[in-house]
């Protein structure tokens, strides 16, 4: 599960480093990552992760600290088509992880899967 949500997030970061190239800078990407977050529903984890999580949430952020920051980027949204932050902090968008060759591969994988579905 945990390996699942690790690959989820890299594919979100590629996409998103994807879509900035692609927008022409008219919209606004930011990618972000608010550190470990209290959100309480726990219900969907098995038992031994829900365990697990409740004795770590000692050390997450409210909710409502991890949010401030997107309203913040919604008040005044960043200068740059692209922006990464990890808790508050800025990632340089050279980072391997935001590869941009694997990004542009990534969404023409993407684009040809929702043209396959469009397709029916």
């Amino acid at each position: 599960m945990v390996d699942a949500q690790l690959q989820a997030g890299r594919a979100n970061d590629l996409l998103g480093v994807d879509f900035a190239a692609r927008s022409g800078a008219r919209a606004r990407y930011v990618l972000y990552h608010p550190g470990f977050t209290r959100s309480r529903d726990l219900s969907t984890l098995p038992t031994p992760i829900r365990g697990v999580i409740r004795a770590s949430s000692v050390f997450a952020r409210r909710v409502g600290k991890s949010v401030h920051p997107i309203v913040a980027w919604i008040d005044k949204p960043p200068p740059d088509a692209l922006t990464a932050s990890d808790r508050g902090r800025p990632v340089p968008l050279s980072t391997g992880t935001l590869d941009p060759a694997a990004a542009r591969r990534l969404g023409a994988v993407t684009d040809a899967l929702l043209t396959r579905l469009d397709a029916g």
